[in-house]
């Protein structure tokens, strides 16, 4: 029997086959565009920021970097469980939709306008960071992207960098 590819109307399955699938393509892209860099290692503490930016965004707050007293949520979040040093980055991204789409879709449309957004493809491919985390959230007809990433203290101090041009997708 063949297994179904999952779609919105499984959100647990679709966050988790999406990010898996988002994580091993920008590992891709970096080692093509950015071989010199080290590969973006997983980290399970920064996936759980990004999912807990998603989830955030899913759930009704803005689709930006920073809230609303203007402060940036993931650096933020990273500080608090890794101390106040070290090379901090964001993606976000946003895809909404009247009809059911795959993680597949999802993952290739996420990683596709990040890697054709200047400060998106910045991150992606910045040697500074070594490791990163990704989450996905699903609420009714829209999913949410975010990557979280990380640099370690000795490369550059207190460096916090969302992207600047942010990629919504109908």
């Amino acid at each position: 029997m063949a297994q179904s590819r999952p779609s919105t109307a499984d959100p647990a399955r679709f966050a988790a086959v999406a990010e898996d699938l988002i994580e091993r393509r920008l590992a891709a892209e970096r080692a093509l565009f950015a071989p010199n860099a080290p590969p973006l290692a997983h980290d399970d503490t920064l996936a759980e920021i990004a999912r807990g930016r998603s989830a955030d965004m899913a759930d009704g707050a803005p689709f930006a970097h920073e809230d609303g007293a203007g402060h940036f949520v993931a650096a933020d979040r990273v500080r608090a469980r890794f101390g106040p040093y070290g090379s901090i980055g964001e993606n976000i991204m946003e895809m909404n939709s009247t009809a059911l789409y795959s993680a597949e879709l999802f993952a290739e449309t996420a990683v596709a306008g990040w890697m054709k957004s200047p400060g998106h493809r910045a991150n992606i491919l910045d040697p500074a960071f070594d490791t990163s985390g990704i989450g996905v959230a699903v609420s009714g007809n829209h999913a949410f992207a975010t990557q979280v990433f990380r640099g370690p203290p000795e490369r550059i101090a207190r460096r916090a960098t969302p992207a600047s041009d942010d990629v919504k997708h109908p």
